[in-house]
């Protein structure tokens, strides 16, 4: 809708305006301002208790500090969306649909993985994942330094270990925690 793309693109951005006299067209602003820093949740799985872990990308969302921010509008890949709401509320029990998406995970579920995600991380690895967690970054812009060649768009710092509090998760894990907070 032209109104809607103009307005996006205006300095001085209007937020929850209606277009026409119906109403149809409109915008929607949840949140009227974007900072420069955000905690995301980054997911990540081993095979063995000890590692390597390896980290699920997400199609928009934050995480590999080289890839670049991604432009999206006027909508959100909603998975993505979901993943940083549970992010601001900090916690995994306030969103307790996140024990459901972990299984499928674990379980590589095909039309999570190529559906929701950019990929396995375990794809062509002869054992499947059986440990999973959730750790509670801190992204930030990252801002050039003198002499860099290749700079990472962001800059992450591991606030904490948010999912399981006291280590990893198996699929019978998060089965039980789904039943508790569900």
């Amino acid at each position: 809708s032209k109104p809607v793309v103009e307005n996006l693109l205006s300095k001085k951005q209007v937020m929850n305006r209606s277009y026409d006299p119906l109403r149809l067209i409109n915008t929607y602003g949840a949140f009227g301002v974007v900072t420069e820093a955000r905690e995301e949740f980054v997911i990540s799985s081993a095979t063995h208790w000890d590692g390597p872990w390896k980290e699920y990308e997400f199609k928009a969302k934050p995480g590999d500090v080289n890839r670049s921010p991604r432009f999206l509008s006027p909508y959100h890949h909603r998975l993505d969306w979901q993943m940083w709401i549970a992010a601001v509320g900090r916690s995994v029990e306030r969103s307790p649909w996140v024990f459901s998406f972990l299984i499928k995970l674990l379980q590589q579920d095909k039309a999570v993985l190529d559906g929701l995600m950019t990929g396995d991380p375990w794809e062509n690895s002869p054992e499947p994942p059986k440990y999973i967690r959730i750790d509670r970054y801190l992204y930030r812009f990252h801002r050039p330094r003198r002499g860099e060649t290749q700079p990472p768009y962001w800059d992450r710092e591991q606030i904490d270990k948010l999912y399981p509090r006291l280590g990893i998760a198996t699929v019978e894990n998060l089965r039980a925690d789904e039943r508790r907070f569900f």
